[in-house]
């Protein structure tokens, strides 16, 4: 009996250790492992978000459409907020916050509207699901202060 529930402990541990994985972000697509959020390197940035259909369509494709539409805005929004907070704390000087952000989501407006969606998936009420990049050679390092300041 003792044999029988230390097997089976380690078998609940072993498919806990797979199912959270190992790492804190990331995912799978056709068997390979990804980054879905976060610097992929020094000139890539990923992030991921959900958007849900307009209301009162029917149309599948237009449901779609237009939940891919919200998940594109959203993960626009989520790295404009993310790059405005770095460059926010490597400007902690600025006597005007307020316009300092402003300014710092204009300089990258252009860029994250540039981006790429590199995985899209949809579930039974077609919410979509996206992987969105922008890349630019040593982003990262514009991002934490270089270029942009």
């Amino acid at each position: 009996m003792k044999k029988i529930f230390t097997l089976a402990l380690v078998v609940v541990a072993t498919v806990a250790f797979v199912s959270c994985g190992g790492a804190s972000r990331g995912g799978m697509v056709k068997g390979e492992s990804f980054i879905s959020e976060g610097w992929v390197s020094n000139d890539i940035f990923r992030v991921t978000a959900t958007g849900v259909p307009k209301p009162g369509l029917t149309n599948k494709i237009q449901r779609r459409g237009t939940s891919k539409e919200a998940a594109l805005i959203m993960a626009q929004k989520r790295i404009i907020e993310k790059f405005v907070g770095a460059r926010l704390e490597g400007a902690a000087g600025a006597a005007d916050y307020a316009s300092t952000g402003i300014a710092v989501a204009k300089e990258f407006g252009g860029l994250v509207k540039g981006g790429t969606i590199v995985k899209e998936t949809y579930d039974e009420d077609d919410n979509c699901e996206i992987v969105y990049q922008i890349e630019k050679k040593n982003l990262k390092k514009d991002v934490q202060g270089g270029a942009y300041q």
